[in-house]
């Protein structure tokens, strides 16, 4: 017994058991054995299924309609056993139960034996006895996420695999996972769960599909695991397990946010922390896709599952402190300067002075004590303004005093250390700017597509093209084609077009039919040209027959025509019969045969003509054998040619061509007696 399974956007709606006497056939008509929902693209009666020869066929019947099979649009092909088609929204899985389905082998966790186990106490075995509870010691009810990240490596969508067991990707709305870039395939993948595993199959796409930076199969399936990315040219996506009940409990995890006063350590600093250039991309409209990180771990949380990633979106409410980390790490460079500087002020001995020491040669001190006393007081000024500039929150202007103190001595006290502080709170600055300006970017452009968008709504109209909605949109699309807005005004466009492309296929049809009616009535006039009545009748009432549109009223003057052409043939027939009966008192038989034979063709319906036909004929019969039989009589006494006083045979038989019918059985004879004696 075969299997047609039917799913409506990936979750399972009915099962139909196949039988191979019989088709099956498949539309939103009500007394199909499939009945689908009258889905934009679903015809009355769109395909049938059958068995031919011990195989099982999908053949269209919808004039207009589609199956995709295989990524393409067929219109008869055979099944075989796990055969997928849909006829979108719906997908159809054909399952033969005679063959094998392929089977995916499930890693049983290992189970410890009896002698690995520890002792169970009387105490224990008590507590089991009699509860219908079974414990799983390290398994939690997990579920499948797919989620979908920005190009900053940020999750913008988390998408639960749970409805069937199978999941398709694409551009189309109708899939489970719709992927929002018209350069993806309207059906890139699918995943599927194979009893506790999953796998993935690329559904013939254009671009291809990578797990973890490697193409997948199209015809075999690919385990995925959790934590897995999957990438279709700049879409990424990350396949997750997940507890069932994470995120529920994500929310009742209280994290505190970190001190502010504890400094960080160098290798957490930025890369201009470390002495090394930084530079910042300026904004695009989109930054370059980064690699997936594991997400931060805090206390408390406890370990998550094997094979699981944490779930990346904080709970709602909490603070955020990747987007405060810069103003947190200014706000503790700060402290730390100042605790230091202010320690540095109570610990550090005053530089040396001359007389007081001796300073090792080329050391601060030595080139301290080498100046002029009026360059000695502008070093101390300036270190000292220095601090106050960096206090202040001035650090260029700190950072020029510092330059021109280690043109005179280099490493004076602590410049260096402040010069450090100073570069770094600069850093953090610039990287605020520029942080800034992206978001004024990101703002600015968003307010330009909504001014746009806003603009071509208004240019909505039933007869719009694709191409003209745009240009209409082509000065906001550098900033993103993608933007919910504008792909929304364009599917309103591509709705429209199909209405209008279904009206213009409509309309075209019905004018076809048009044709074929007026072609009939054409071909109805030209036989009633050619003077043949009843041939006119019958291909008149062809077109008054024709299931056929006729606004141009054809069947109407149909009607009329043969009502004229009936009319004509009476008048006729009765103006023949009058004539015959004239002929028939002039005992002209012949002439009277003549006139009824060509009422009869006018009017075969009527029924008096043949039994006058025949009663004229009989009557003109006798009188023909009886000159016929004196033709022969003279014939026998040899008066063939006759003379002045007597006819002769040849006259009696003359006189037969003369009267008689040319299909008269006496017209023959006489005619064949008189070319006999040369007299024709």
């Amino acid at each position: 017994m075969a299997l047609l399974r039917v799913r409506l956007r990936g979750k399972t709606v009915c099962e139909v058991n196949l039988s191979e006497d019989r088709s099956y056939v498949a539309g939103r008509k009500e007394d199909c054995d499939i009945v689908l929902q009258p889905e934009k693209g679903i015809s009355r009666e769109h395909f049938k299924v059958f068995n031919s020869g011990g195989t099982w066929n999908v053949e269209v019947v919808s004039r207009y309609g589609e199956v995709v099979y295989n990524g393409e649009q067929v219109q008869q092909f055979a099944l075989e056993h796990g055969s997928q088609f849909s006829v979108p929204p719906y997908e159809f899985d054909f399952l033969n139960t005679v063959a094998e389905a392929p089977v995916y082998e499930e890693q049983q966790p290992a189970v410890p034996t009896g002698e690995n186990l520890p002792a169970l106490t009387d105490a224990h075995a008590e507590s089991f006895e009699g509860s219908d509870e079974k414990t799983m010691i390290g398994v939690a009810p997990t579920a499948a996420f797919i989620k979908i990240v920005d190009s900053q490596n940020e999750a913008k969508e988390m998408i639960r695999l749970d409805a069937g067991d199978s999941w398709v990707a694409g551009r189309d709305p109708s899939c489970h996972i719709q992927i929002r870039d018209q350069r993806v395939s309207r059906r890139q993948f699918e995943i599927r769960r194979a009893g506790s595993q999953y796998v993935i199959l690329d559904l013939g796409s254009v671009n291809g599909t990578l797990l973890n930076g490697n193409p997948i199969s199209s015809t075999d399936m690919t385990p995925v695991k959790s934590g897995d990315a999957i990438s279709v040219l700049e879409n990424y996506l990350y396949f997750e397990l997940h507890d069932a009940s994470f995120q529920s409990r994500m929310e009742l995890v209280s994290v505190a946010p970190p001190n502010p006063l504890v400094p960080t350590s160098q290798e957490s600093l930025p890369m201009e922390y470390q002495q090394q250039s930084y530079e910042m991309a300026p904004y695009q409209g989109a930054m370059p896709p980064m690699p997936y990180q594991q997400p931060m771990q805090y206390p408390g949380m406890g370990a998550s599952m094997p094979g699981q990633q944490p779930y990346p979106q904080a709970a709602a409410g909490k603070f955020d402190f990747q987007k405060h980390r810069p103003k947190m790490i200014i706000g503790a460079v700060v402290l730390v300067a100042v605790a230091y500087l202010f320690s540095g002020n109570e610990t550090k001995a005053p530089p040396a002075q001359p007389g007081q020491g001796i300073a090792a040669p080329g050391s601060p001190a030595d080139l301290f004590a080498k100046l002029k006393p009026e360059q000695q007081a502008l070093v101390r000024q300036r270190y000292k303004d220095a601090k106050n500039l960096y206090m202040q929150g001035k650090y260029q202007l700190a950072q020029d005093e510092i330059i021109k103190i280690q043109e005179l001595v280099p490493d004076y006290e602590d410049i260096r250390e402040i010069e450090r502080l100073s570069k770094e709170a600069i850093f953090i600055q610039e990287q605020q700017r520029r942080q800034a300006e992206i978001e004024k970017s990101k703002i600015e452009a968003e307010e330009k597509i909504q001014k746009q968008v806003a603009e071509c709504q208004k240019k909505i109209n039933p007869m719009i093209t694709a191409a003209e909605i745009e240009d209409c949109l082509s000065p906001v699309l550098q900033f993103n084609p993608e933007h919910p807005r504008i792909m929304d005004l364009k599917a309103q466009v591509d709705m429209l077009n199909a209405q209008r492309e279904a009206k213009e296929a409509e309309r075209a049809a019905y004018q076809g039919l048009v044709s074929r009616m007026k072609g009939l009535y054409d071909r109805a006039q030209a036989v009633h040209k050619k003077g043949k009545p009843l041939d006119a009748i019958a291909a008149y009432e062809k077109v008054i027959d024709a299931q056929l549109p006729d606004p141009n009223g054809y069947k109407g003057q149909s009607k009329r025509t043969i009502a004229s052409i009936r009319q004509m043939m009476n008048s006729k027939t009765a103006t023949l019969q009058t004539e015959a009966e004239k002929y028939y008192q002039a005992q002209n038989l012949k002439g009277a045969i003549q006139s009824l034979r060509k009422a009869r063709s006018l009017d075969p319906t009527n029924d008096e003509l043949p039994d006058r036909i025949e009663r004229y004929v009989g009557e003109l019969r006798k009188q023909m054998m009886t000159l016929y039989q004196e033709g022969i009589l003279e014939e026998s006494f040899g008066n063939v040619d006759g003379g002045e006083a007597k006819a002769g045979a040849k006259d009696k038989w003359k006189k037969i061509l003369e009267m008689d019918i040319p299909d008269g059985e006496y017209y023959k004879k006489a005619y064949i007696k008189l070319k006999k004696y040369g007299a024709l």
